[in-house]
């Protein structure tokens, strides 16, 4: 199935017993230098069992970088809370965690609105949040994004808002519903489930979202970190770049545009309905 990539961003498969999945890819890039990139897609909701396939595989890798906004701290605060659990912190071990943490709760108030829609939507769906089942305390985590100071500047200066990004979010989940009407408190689980990955499975390269800043100007920040990281890269180093599937199309072309070459797709089952 390399063919749909990058095109289809998601797959949506059937099974011959009628269980729908949605898959997301993997994508691997070498280069002259015998690097090795993966771009690995990822969705925001899925299977608790598809974050711990994830996590067994950054392990394998010597930089992950990943998407986050405002996420710059949270490996070390992660690996500082472990230390502190486990009572081997020293005192200004303790100290800097709690200011991690304050920090972290300052800048996350931007974002609570969104967190707060992911929780309900992992509670009605019996599915799990990346942010919760990720492991991003391991030592391969490079944070790659944006403050949210520099999202929202990105914004204005392509003249967008959090208005119009919800404002074509929601035209894309009208379109996909290609005239359905839904009752959500009538569905079940499992119906409501197929419904979920049969929508974000009608997502695709031409998305409105994908000439916004949400993913223009986060893949721009995210490959100067990867150029970066490149540059002290010796051969037959192993990448990966963690960020949401809609970001794939973009960052395939700039892969390219790096003298990298696509050598082939691995789809990952994120949910089972």
């Amino acid at each position: 199935m390399a063919e749909a990539y990058p095109s289809r961003l998601v797959l949506h498969r059937v099974q011959p017993d009628g269980r729908e999945s949605l898959c997301t890819p993997v994508a691997r890039y070498t280069d002259a230098a015998g690097r090795t990139v993966d771009l690995v897609g990822a969705v925001h909701l899925a299977d608790a069992r598809y974050y711990r396939n994830l996590n067994r595989a950054f392990v394998r890798y010597d930089k992950v970088l990943y998407e986050m906004v405002d996420g710059e701290g949270v490996p070390e605060m992660l690996r500082l809370s472990r230390k502190v659990a486990e009572g081997k912190s020293a005192a200004s071990e303790q100290k800097r965690l709690v200011e991690l943490m304050s920090a972290g709760q300052r800048r996350n108030r931007s974002t609570e609105a969104l967190a707060q829609y992911y929780r309900v939507m992992a509670e009605l769906l019996g599915l799990s949040l990346q942010t919760e089942q990720v492991d991003y305390g391991l030592e391969q985590m490079v944070f790659a994004d944006m403050s949210s100071e520099e999202f929202q500047q990105a914004m204005t200066e392509r003249g967008e808002s959090w208005l119009t990004l919800a404002c074509d979010a929601l035209a894309e989940e009208l379109a996909s519903q290609q005239g359905r009407v839904l009752s959500l408190p009538a569905l079940s689980r499992p119906a409501l489930r197929r419904e979920m990955v049969r929508a974000l499975a009608s997502a695709s390269a031409g998305s409105r979202l994908q000439q916004r800043a949400i993913i223009v100007a986060r893949n721009e920040r995210c490959f100067t970190v990867l150029d970066r990281e490149l540059a002290q890269a010796p051969t037959g180093s192993r990448l990966a770049v963690f960020y949401g599937a809609m970001h794939l199309a973009d960052m395939h072309r700039r892969m390219l545009a790096r003298g990298f070459t696509l050598q082939g797709v691995q789809w990952l089952t994120a949910i089972r309905a």
